[in-house]
């Protein structure tokens, strides 16, 4: 369990009322790591939801080869491991600290467990993980076209 008021000032927190706070900051785990800690690998089960309260860490997928690229960096307040938390799929890609990070963790079957006791609450939760998964979408979307306009060099409607 973590301080309810910590949840406070994170914008994925931010449409929960006190006693909404209070039961989420109750399943709630604190961990830490240090820069170049993996937090979880490619292909690991894991169903649980990251959220970065303070530092920052760097999605990576392999190649054949075993080198891993870079596919995004995320930093304070970023959420992540959501579609492993949905769905119960492997994580489909690395997650690594490049600062020394401290996240909350959400545990699936905890999560679930509020759903009668805060339906209300476990709906704007998944408001805001979904909102997340459309921002990816979005961005991947863009950069697709990007990558599209750069071999071809034409635009696409």
């Amino acid at each position: 369990m973590v301080d309810p008021k910590t949840l406070r000032g994170m914008t994925f927190f931010a449409d929960l009322n006190d006693d909404e706070l209070n039961a989420i900051a109750s399943i709630i785990s604190k961990k830490n790591f240090k820069v170049g800690d993996v937090i979880f690998r490619e292909n690991e089960d894991g169903p649980s939801l990251y959220l970065i309260k303070k530092g920052e860490v760097k999605a990576c997928k392999a190649t054949p080869e075993g080198e891993l690229l870079t596919l995004t960096l995320m930093k304070d307040g970023d959420i992540f491991g959501e579609m492993s938390f949905l769905d119960e799929r492997p994580h489909s890609a690395s997650i690594v600290a490049i600062a020394d990070t401290e996240v909350y963790t959400i545990s699936k079957a905890e999560f679930e467990n509020m759903v009668e006791k805060q339906p209300r609450m476990v709906y704007k939760l998944m408001r805001q993980i979904i909102f997340n998964i459309h921002t990816i979408v979005r961005g991947m979307n863009a950069k697709y076209m990007e990558m599209v306009n750069y071999m071809w060099g034409r635009k696409r409607g």
